[in-house]
């Protein structure tokens, strides 16, 4: 049996993991359409992510690391819900 501090350290790493394997698979065509639309950001939904909110902290550290700005929005209340990643990558203005 794995110890408390190994399992934490797993599951990190499948973080690390899941975060890029999203960026890689769901973020190119978004930001390839903005930019073919002269806009500096997009959205990429969230949807049926694991454990959104650690991955997401993830998503948005890799993106950084990437040069972009980015938000993870998500929402889960009683007055609606959004799980998306907000990417930009310049000034609209």
């Amino acid at each position: 049996m794995m110890t408390a501090k190994e399992a934490r350290a797993a599951t990190q790493d499948r973080l690390v993991v899941m975060a890029k394997e999203f960026i890689i698979n769901n973020t190119g065509i978004p930001i390839h359409d903005a930019i073919n639309n002269g806009r500096f950001h997009t959205t990429v939904s969230f949807e049926g992510v694991p454990n959104p909110v650690k991955t997401g902290e993830e998503v948005v550290r890799q993106l950084k690391e990437q040069g972009y700005e980015a938000e993870h929005v998500y929402y889960d209340g009683p007055n609606g819900y959004d799980n998306y990643i907000l990417i930009k990558w310049g000034d609209d203005q």
